[in-house]
């Protein structure tokens, strides 16, 4: 059974990870996703690439950024600001995970 330690949560998602299996559960807009660590990291970086890129630049309010996830057949379709929340996000939770590994350092 998975014990989750809270990585973020707000009103638009949450990441959270757990202490069990190390698997993460990424809640965002209407999508839940459950991802092991390296697709999380994969994850990150193709919303971060889309999100640089130059295509997406004049979106507006357009879905049109579409990124794989690790389930067959199934993508994410944002808009340029999702996709940027959802980087933004996917940030928090990596600087959540970073502190309580160094604070782990002090527990032991």
């Amino acid at each position: 059974m998975c014990k989750y330690d809270s990585l973020y949560f707000g009103d638009d998602g949450y990441v959270v990870r757990c202490n069990t299996c190390g698997n993460y559960q990424v809640a965002f807009l209407s999508t839940m996703l459950t991802l092991t660590q390296k697709d999380l990291d994969v994850l990150h970086k193709l919303i971060l690439s889309r999100c640089n890129n130059e295509l997406y630049e004049y979106g507006g309010n357009a879905k049109c950024i579409t990124v794989p996830t690790p389930g067959k057949g199934i993508n994410l379709i944002l808009t340029k600001n999702e996709a940027m929340r959802f980087s933004e996000i996917l940030e928090d939770a990596d600087t959540e995970v970073k502190a309580l590994e160094l604070l782990s350092l002090f527990n032991q």
